[in-house]
């Protein structure tokens, strides 16, 4: 096989994904008549440099980057779930309307699921969190229950489900750290659990983000902006994150009406 026939570069890279090079024409003239031609690479040889340069003049420029504001305005969306719902958020607690569990199930066994596992999301929001943490993991379990049971009925037991929704939701709220001040490990020990609460809250994380559109990758998260798990959607924001995420709404749309 000739070496430039080899799909791979030295570099495990392969050959198609790199600009073409392949266009070096060879013309043959013997008394002004034209009597042979053909094309070979140009990698290797004198004029390599010259067709990389051509690839490089033909490239289209690239776009500038985003400004900032228009950065935060998106990740904004991301962690509320819409435009919609980021112009309508405001730094108001959650309440506690709304917050029974169902009275009928059509199996007994979903309805000791749902029963036990909110008796452990309020255990432990009563004794590591606060009346209105209590009040967004309920409101996390319900959604799972409307939008997506099985993920109820799926978990190994109510403490994994209620660890992963303690994760997820305290995640999205800055509660543990980097973000915070706990550690997760306090929430597996407090509900016994062999495995990390962050294994069933992936799980939990996906039920309730559900068809909202892949969340930004953390490391596209602009600068100037807490790390918080992106559900896209607002009825588990605490008030004090709705306050943080208002300050920082407001502060891009006064640099975009100033740009």
């Amino acid at each position: 096989m000739h070496p430039y026939e080899y799909p791979y570069d030295s570099y495990d890279r392969h050959r198609s994904d790199e600009p073409r090079l392949d266009r070096v024409t060879h013309l043959v003239f013997v008394d002004g008549r034209l009597v042979d031609t053909w094309r070979e690479p140009a990698v290797g040889t004198e004029w390599e440099a010259v067709a990389r340069q051509h690839d490089r003049e033909a490239r289209p420029p690239e776009p500038p980057p985003k400004p900032q504001h228009e950065r935060v305005l998106e990740w904004l969306v991301d962690v509320c779930g819409s435009r919609a719902a980021v112009d309508s958020l405001t730094a108001e607690p959650l309440d506690d309307d709304a917050t029974d569990l169902p009275a009928e199930y059509a199996e007994r066994s979903a309805g000791d699921r749902m029963v036990a596992t909110a008796e452990l999301l309020d255990a432990v929001a009563e004794r590591w969190f606060d009346t209105e943490s209590s009040v967004a993991f309920r409101h996390a379990l319900l959604a799972l229950w409307a939008e997506d049971p099985e993920t109820v009925t799926r978990a190994a037991t109510a403490a994994h489900l209620a660890g992963g929704i303690c994760w997820a939701v305290g995640k999205a709220n800055g509660l543990f750290s980097p973000a915070g001040t706990m550690r997760v490990g306090v929430l597996q020990e407090a509900l016994a659990l062999r495995s990390p609460a962050a294994g069933y809250g992936g799980a939990v994380r996906a039920a309730l983000r559900g068809f909202r559109g892949q969340p930004l990758d953390r490391w596209s998260r602009p600068s100037g902006v807490p790390d918080l798990l992106a559900l896209g959607r607002t009825d588990l924001l605490l008030g004090v994150t709705r306050s943080r995420l208002v300050r920082i709404r407001d502060r891009a749309r006064a640099a975009a009406e100033a740009a």
